[in-house]
């Protein structure tokens, strides 16, 4: 609920800020003042009735109402971080940063031409945002395992994070989703968590598992738990993606052919949550074996390698899904995206296919992540 009154009064501000600095630029020009009110009555008009109304809604209607305002949010983040760009840039080449208020008396067509110009930029990179998601790139990463597995000399992985379908990433995005992911015939899908959102409700009214039942793989389909499987729900949405045929390993650990473990933790938000160490114990892992480990936060890599695995995977961050965001999580995280080698354990953090919030990815890419992992080599019996 907290976090709720936050973004109400972020979004409030933004609003007030950005709708003023318009109401200002446009002062000589009536026609577009009437405009800018009107854009600005019809998003809060609509973000109300999205608000108070939606669990009376048509669920398609509330997708719309839901892609709208969070377009509206990040169109007002941008858009009012560029006017205090412009604003700071006229006051250094006018040396007036001791005198602030001088920003009001820049001259109409300076401040017209800023204004517009940022409108337009900010609507360009929504575009190629929107274009971004939409348009997922499929990584190849090439691992090499030093550990022999047994049956196998090598293995083609996809892996997925950050799905979060619910009211957001609808059916549509589901379909095409898995399209994606089965046009790449991996030998084995490994999934890093938050393959659901929030609420349970949008997922069974749009019949997401429908979807979610195509994945399928010569090796099987595995996942981890992530941090927004427990926000609401979580016993009946783990059990929704197992019955999905989707496999839910929570800090379990299957041997794959008879060749290499994947081991499946659960996030850092469950209370039980076993250490790597205990875990692999009470699992009775052979470490002489390859050892995969799904973890959907990477909060704390030293466990993994602390504790042998040779794979560890992990999602979460999103690469921080528009910029700034991607600066922020690499300062929050050893590793925020992509691949990395500590000590034996090789690293993969991927910033996700689907996303929370705003449908646009900004300085950030979505992926399905390609491992192609070679296997060490049998040794040869003794004579």
């Amino acid at each position: 609920m907290r976090s709720l009154i936050v973004a109400l009064i972020i979004h409030l501000t933004l609003n007030i800020l950005v709708f003023l600095k318009g109401w200002d630029v446009f002062k000589t020009r009536k026609v577009f003042r009437t405009l800018w009110t009107v854009i600005f009555s019809f998003e809060l008009i609509v973000y109300i009735v999205g608000f108070v109304f939606f669990r009376h809604l048509p669920p398609e209607i509330v997708h719309s109402i839901r892609i709208m305002g969070t377009t509206w949010m990040i169109f007002l983040l941008y858009l009012g971080g560029l006017v205090l760009i412009f604003d700071f840039l006229y006051l250094t080449f006018n040396r007036q940063l001791a005198r602030p208020k001088e920003w009001m008396n820049q001259p109409a067509k300076i401040k017209l031409t800023a204004f517009l110009s940022s409108i337009t930029l900010v609507v360009f990179v929504l575009y190629y945002g929107g274009y971004k998601f939409n348009n997922p790139e499929i990584r190849q990463v090439n691992i090499e395992i030093n550990k022999p597995a047994a049956k196998k000399d090598s293995v083609r992985i996809a892996m997925i994070g950050d799905l979060h379908f619910g009211y957001l990433i609808n059916r549509d995005d589901a379909q095409r989703m898995v399209d994606l992911i089965m046009k790449q015939k991996p030998d084995l899908i490994l999934f890093v968590g938050d393959i659901l959102d929030s609420r349970i409700e949008p997922i069974q009214e749009q019949k997401i598992d429908e979807e979610l039942r195509r994945l399928h793989a010569p090796l099987g389909v595995y996942s981890c738990t992530g941090n927004h499987d427990y926000r609401f729900e979580a016993e009946q949405k783990i059990e929704y993606l197992n019955n999905a045929g989707i496999n839910m390993l929570r800090d379990s650990a299957v041997l794959i052919d008879s060749s290499f473990y994947v081991v499946g933790r659960e996030d850092f938000v469950f209370p039980k949550r076993l250490p790597l160490v205990k875990l692999l114990e009470h699992q009775n892992v052979d470490m002489t074996k390859p050892i995969i480990v799904l973890n959907h936060s990477p909060r704390n890599l030293d466990e993994e390698v602390n504790a042998g695995a040779d794979l560890a995977l992990y999602g979460h961050t999103h690469h921080g899904q528009a910029f700034p965001g991607n600066i922020a999580t690499q300062i929050v995280f050893e590793v925020a995206y992509g691949y990395a080698k500590k000590d034996n354990t090789h690293i993969y953090v991927t910033s996700g296919l689907g996303l929370v919030g705003p449908q646009y990815r900004i300085a950030t890419v979505s992926e399905v992540v390609m491992l192609n992992v070679k296997f060490g080599k049998q040794p040869l019996p003794h004579k």
